[in-house]
């Protein structure tokens, strides 16, 4: 039985329990059938809470596609670099004869590999900002849902809460009434649901 249905259930319990008489809105419940639904709620709060922890899971995953985005792409720009350096390096060994055309390949190469490097940590911050900023989400989602679970289920704890005590209350009223009648006088026959 999930959580609705038990409270449900709890609200049928109290809408077909029988009235006692000369009170206003006292009822008399079955206590068996009364424990066992509060046992079924308590056993289905734990649900809220795995989807919590199903969450979480969830970030780690996030994380872990975010770290491996980052590494294929400095992979892929760290190849790109060294392929760069190789062509200049050939550029520069065909032209080695000519010292003004080696200077200014020497020059060029340099300068590809400084824009290439460049080039690559923005790639990687860029990269490691998206991570953190997907953790961040993740986290924040998951906080956010298990607060929401757990402030569910303390209202709806609150809530039985008051209806037990509403419900407690009544028979307590009704056992003191019981009592405080005198035994010679004759009192309406009172019948108890029997499950």
């Amino acid at each position: 039985m999930d959580f609705e249905q038990a409270i449900q259930e709890l609200q049928t319990l109290y809408n077909t329990s029988n009235r006692v008489p000369g009170f206003r809105k006292k009822v008399m419940v079955d206590g068996d059938r009364f424990a066992e639904l509060i046992a079924a709620v308590k056993g289905s709060l734990p649900a809220d809470v795995q989807e919590a922890e199903e969450i979480l899971k969830q970030k780690d995953s996030i994380l872990n596609q975010a770290y491996l985005e980052a590494q294929r792409v400095k992979t892929t720009v760290e190849e790109q670099v060294t392929e760069q350096i190789e062509a200049a390096k050939q550029e520069h060994l065909s032209k080695v004869g000519e010292s003004e055309i080696v200077r200014a390949a020497e020059a060029k190469g340099q300068e590809i590999r400084d824009e290439a490097m460049v080039e690559a940590q923005e790639i990687v911050q860029d990269a490691q900002r998206r991570a953190i900023r997907m953790q961040n989400e993740s986290e924040s989602t998951a906080t956010s849902r298990r607060e929401g679970a757990d402030q569910y289920a303390r209202e709806v704890m609150f809530g039985m809460e008051e209806q037990l005590s509403e419900i407690l209350g009544q028979i307590r009223r009704g056992i003191d009434t019981l009592r405080d009648q005198p035994e010679n006088t004759s009192s309406p026959e009172i019948q108890i649901p029997v499950s």
